[in-house]
This record gives structure tokens, sequence and C-alpha cells, in this order.
């Protein structure tokens, strides 16, 4: 009898390797489609190029007007960082929240509380960068955008109303806190739902949004200089509602990120939410494949990331890459940009005590 067996069993493992092969035949073969594909994108001319993501965006068009809304939000970023210099250029914001200096005949707000109100931003949007990534794989992304247009909303009301400099930076303190949500979320959800082909691009969207932020402020700041009175500086505040109220009508539409469907292993949800956020002509089994697939090479990273320590970006292996990692972070600080923005804040300071 036991002879009898032998066969079978030596067949079901036969068919077992077999089956491993050709997954291994069939991963080796994606891998090889891949680099091939790399490969001739290197050789396109920058033409060539152009028409191809042309092409990616047609494709997807669904998945851009989505990606542009969601990425919408980033712009709170650059017109906060904006609005601090901005609003303290403003005689009547001084008038309104600082000291009388009669040596210049000016008003000027206390060098503490220029500080922190330049600080407040900053330090709300490391706290803000820090609990999406804490929450966001636990709650989804959706709660995480209506949390932060809730603040952001909420913190531009009572930075029009504040009636003294304590109310004023905790307002830009919850402004700073909902834009580190908003500037941590949409390229999450941008980013990780992209198709291969847009991701780049998608991600590029970023920056540029941030900028327009600065560039809109700035103009802001020039029209509002026009108006005398109170409204001058809280015309600018009054901006900052304007992006999340739009992006507030929108909200309930946004699918949730069939990403996110797929880590819960709730793959019919991700299913219907592929369809709602790149339309009914796209191959839903194939966007669940190239889902899966990255979220296994995503937890094959997450065991190496696990088996190293700290120790290990600074020692004599890695620590080329780690300099030149941080110096390309850094190269926008480098740039003087930074620097600029908040010179009125010295500027200011120096009329108060030198003038």
């Amino acid at each position: 009898m036991e002879s009898k067996n032998l066969p079978e069993v030596s067949s079901i493992g036969a068919l077992s390797s077999v089956t491993d092969l050709e997954k291994k035949s069939e991963i080796s073969h994606e891998e090889h489609a891949a680099a091939a594909n790399a490969s001739k994108a290197l050789d396109l001319t920058p033409k060539e190029q152009y028409q191809q993501l042309w092409s990616n965006l047609k494709k997807d068009k669904r998945f851009v007007l989505w990606a542009l809304y969601v990425m919408s939000l980033v712009f709170g970023w650059g017109y906060d960082q904006g609005l601090s210099g901005v609003a303290i250029a403003f005689p009547d914001f001084r008038k309104a929240y600082g000291e009388y200096y009669a040596v210049g005949d000016q008003y000027v707000i206390p060098a503490l509380w220029q500080s922190l109100w330049n600080a407040a931003s900053t330090i709300g949007q490391v706290f803000g960068a820090f609990l999406t990534g804490q929450f966001a794989d636990y709650t989804g992304r959706r709660p995480i955008l209506y949390l932060a247009v809730a603040l952001s909303l909420s913190a531009s009301f009572a930075l029009i109303f504040a009636p003294n400099l304590p109310v004023l930076f905790v307002s830009k303190l919850l402004l700073g806190l909902s834009v580190g949500f908003s500037t941590a979320t949409p390229p999450l959800y941008v980013t990780e739902n992209s198709p291969a082909g847009l991701r780049s691009s998608a991600s590029s969207l970023t920056n540029v949004i941030i900028v327009l932020g600065f560039f809109l402020s700035s103009l802001t700041g020039y029209g509002a200089s026009k108006i005398d009175g109170q409204w001058s500086y809280k015309l600018a505040f009054i901006m900052t509602f304007v992006v999340p109220g739009l992006f507030l009508i929108g909200l309930p539409f946004l699918p949730e990120s069939p990403v996110w469907y797929m880590k819960k292993g709730r793959e019919e949800d991700a299913r219907k939410a592929i369809l709602r956020l790149f339309g009914k002509d796209v191959d839903v089994e194939e966007r669940v494949r190239v889902i899966k697939s990255e979220l296994e090479m995503m937890d094959g990273e997450a065991h190496n990331a696990s088996q190293t320590s700290w120790k290990a970006i600074f020692s004599k292996e890695h620590r080329s890459r780690t300099f030149v990692a941080v110096l390309g972070l850094q190269s926008q600080n480098f740039s003087g940009g930074y620097f600029a923005s908040k010179i009125s804040t010295s500027a200011s300071i120096a009329n108060a005590y030198f003038s």
C-alpha cells in the first residue's frame, strides 16, 4: 500500500516544484520586462518622452483629475509659509498686536512673539506629518483629509478674530498642524495609486503646488496692502479658507485609497475604489495584481529595514549615500529661500531697537 502511494507523493512534489518554477519564471519575466522598458525609456528623446507622458495622461485622465484635486490641498504649505512674513509686514497687524515705540513712532511686535509666530507653523507641521505617519494606515486616507480640512477652517477662523498674541499663536499652531496633515497625506494618496508611467510626474506636483502657494501669498499681500485698516491683513488670513473650503465640496466623492483597502484585506472594496478612481475602462484585475505585487515588495523592504539599525546609515559602507541624500534634501534651504522668507522678522526687530 505504501509503495503504491509513493508515485502520488512524488507527482505532488513534482507539481509543486513545477508551480514554484513557473512563479519564479513569471517573476523573472516581469523583472526582465521592467528592465527592458526602463532601458527603452532611457533611449527616448525628450520629444518622445513628452509624447509618452501625454499618452499616459490621456489614458488615465480620470485619475489625473483626481490627483490634481487631492494635491491642491498641499497649497496650504506654501501659502502658510508666505503668510508669516506677509502679515508682519502690515502696519495695521503690528498696531493690533504690537507695542508702541515712541523712538521710531511705530508699533512693533515683541521679538519673542515674532519668533513664536514664525515657529508655530513649523512646529504644527512636524506634529501633523508625524501623526499622519502613525494613523494614516489605521484610519485610511480620507479621514485624515477630513481632519486636515476641519482643522484648517477652524484655525483660519480663529486667526481672523484672534483678540491677542497668545490666541494668534495657538491659531497659527493649529493651522500648521492642519498643513502637516494636508502636506503628508495627498502625496501619499496620489503616489501609491499612480500608474507607473505617471508616478514621477504626480510626485512632482507637491513642489509645484507649494511654490504656487508661496506666489499667491505674495500676490495676496500686495493686493491687501492697498487696503487701509485691519482688513488689510485679515484679507490675507481669509484666503486660507478658500482652498480647504473648495476641497471640502469634493471630498465626499473622493474614493478611499485602493492600496489602503488592499492592505486591510478588503479586496472587493479596492476593486470598487479602482473603478471610481480610474473609470469604467480600467483593467481592474491588472490594477489589483500590480497593487499586490507592490505591497509584497514593500513587505520585503520593511523586513530588510527591520534587520538593520540607525547606526548603519553612518557606517563606512553607507556614509556616502547618506551624505548625498541629506545634501539633496537640504539644497532648497541652501538656496537662501528660507532665509529670504523670514528676513522680515529680523528687519522688524532691528527697526524696533535701532531706529
